[in-house]
């Protein structure tokens, strides 16, 4: 049996697993890669609760061979999460073991946040069923 997107042969009733998911989701692990993701789905473990509600991260850069996450931050907390920018690093690269995140980049953003925030945490129960 064929896969018609690949044109690659399967055993019946087994399919490549890029074949099951979404085509966004594809983009987000091919762009941002394993790190990324680990990262969106385990961020609630990683930061704690109390920083969770206003803390999500956006993406991962490369420049110069280190990663630099961007996260959006809540702007009330703003100040609070500047001065804990060293400690989310140590979190994160704890939790995955090894280092995986270099910087940090904080962006402040208003009311919108708790929309973006939804997607985020609905995309990460997605992946995770």
């Amino acid at each position: 049996m064929l896969d018609k997107s690949s044109n690659k042969a399967f055993a019946q009733g087994l399919r490549p697993l890029q074949s099951l998911l979404s085509e966004n989701v594809k983009k987000i692990l091919k762009k941002d890669g394993f790190v990324y993701f680990e990262i969106i789905k385990n961020w609630k473990n990683i930061v704690g609760e109390k920083m969770f509600k206003d803390v999500s991260p956006v993406k991962i850069k490369k420049i110069n061979n280190e990663n630099i996450l961007s996260i959006n931050v809540n702007k009330n907390v703003m100040i609070e999460i500047e001065y804990s920018r060293d400690q989310i690093i140590e979190k994160i690269n704890g939790y995955l073991g090894f280092n995986a995140i270099h910087k940090i980049q904080i962006n402040s953003i208003d009311e919108s946040f708790k929309i973006k925030k939804k997607f985020i945490v609905k995309f990460a129960l997605v992946i995770e069923s």
